[in-house]
């Protein structure tokens, strides 16, 4: 369990959320055992320490959001009838369910790096196939996260169908990340009246925040600045490798969007005000063969740290953010989608 800084209102809800999602994947695959006659078999196998971990979580989460932990069985029923009726489960014989996710990843492939619940079916040649499902729990008409992955590797792991190239304009992105944190640096550090020898030192962490959302309104311009920098170029690049070959870059959106492997199925439950809106289930064919004529990469606006990506009805978008804190020159970029009314 993490420890939990309450007088950080950014770090407390990200880890109510990840307390949220991991429970809620628990109650859709222990559904899903239920309506398989699995469910004494998924409940017998659970990990020990996966249980232990469901138990504190649910602690958490009962004490500082009780209305959240009431709605989650309802928000998880009606997620498995949805599955259940929507993917035809009932013709399938399944010999088990586990729960993957964040508490039981396995391996660091991407077949397993995105699945949250699998289900083993038993097919007409006595052999065995997985169901995958990634699952999401998300407030209505928000973004909803689907990857989060280091800027100085995001090019060279995301947009592999490119080849040498991309390593080249990888190098290209990583030049800037350095320099622009230098500059935030030198400009950060002149407010001090201190000079910036190329990190934040005790002259900064003893008397000043490391955090973004915590520095005054001047200083957060800077640090925005920085952001943006590293995005304009991001943006700039894409572009190129967009001109470069349009079938390539469209391809590499497919992970991007949460769909790193074929067989995954995407399943995201909206809520508002933790009550069911609506629930969405989507294959990467079906999310993907549409769109390939109709994308675009959007300009940046004024100050942004996001680049928009317009896939049809979808908007993808790629924000860089610090990893944690804005004094090291450690960037993620964090994907999420959104389908725009």
């Amino acid at each position: 369990m993490k420890n939990i800084d309450y007088s950080n209102q950014m770090q407390k809800e990200a880890i109510l959320n990840e307390c949220k999602g991991n429970l809620f994947e628990f109650l859709v695959a222990q559904g899903l055992a239920k309506l398989s006659g699995l469910e004494d078999h998924f409940l017998l196998n659970l990990d020990s320490d996966f249980k232990n971990k469901l138990k504190s979580y649910e602690d958490l989460i009962r004490s500082h959001d009780g209305q959240l932990l009431q709605s989650l069985p309802e928000l998880s029923k009606l997620t498995v009838k949805t599955i259940w009726n929507d993917a035809s489960l009932a013709k399938f014989t399944f010999l088990e369910w586990r729960v993957i996710g964040k508490l039981m990843s396995t391996t660091d492939n991407k077949f397993w790096n995105e699945t949250d619940i699998v289900g083993v079916i038993k097919t007409k040649e006595e052999a065995t196939k997985h169901m995958v499902f990634s699952l999401k729990l998300s407030k209505d008409h928000s973004y909803t996260n689907t990857k989060s992955a280091g800027v100085k590797s995001f090019l060279v792991k995301y947009f592999s169908f490119f080849g040498n190239v991309v390593t080249e304009l990888q190098a290209e992105l990583n030049k800037v990340v350095d320099e622009s944190f230098l500059i935030m640096g030198h400009r950060l550090y002149s407010h001090i009246d201190r000079e910036f020898t190329g990190c934040f030192n005790s002259d900064w962490t003893q008397k000043y925040t490391e955090l973004p959302g915590e520095l005054s309104p001047e200083m957060k311009t800077i640090v925005h600045q920085n952001y943006h920098r590293v995005a304009l170029k991001l943006s700039e690049l894409l572009n190129e490798l967009k001109e470069l070959d349009n079938d390539k870059f469209y391809q590499s959106l497919a992970a991007l969007c949460g769909f790193s492997h074929s067989e995954i199925i995407q399943v995201t439950c909206f809520h508002h005000e933790n009550n069911f809106k609506n629930i969405s289930i989507k294959n990467s064919f079906e999310f993907f063969s549409s769109y390939q004529n109709n994308y675009q990469i959007l300009p940046l606006k004024e100050l942004a740290s996001s680049i928009e990506i317009s896939i049809g009805k979808v908007s993808l978008q790629l924000r860089v953010k610090p990893m944690n804190k804005f004094t090291t020159p450690a960037y993620k970029i964090n994907c999420s989608i959104k389908v725009k009314k």
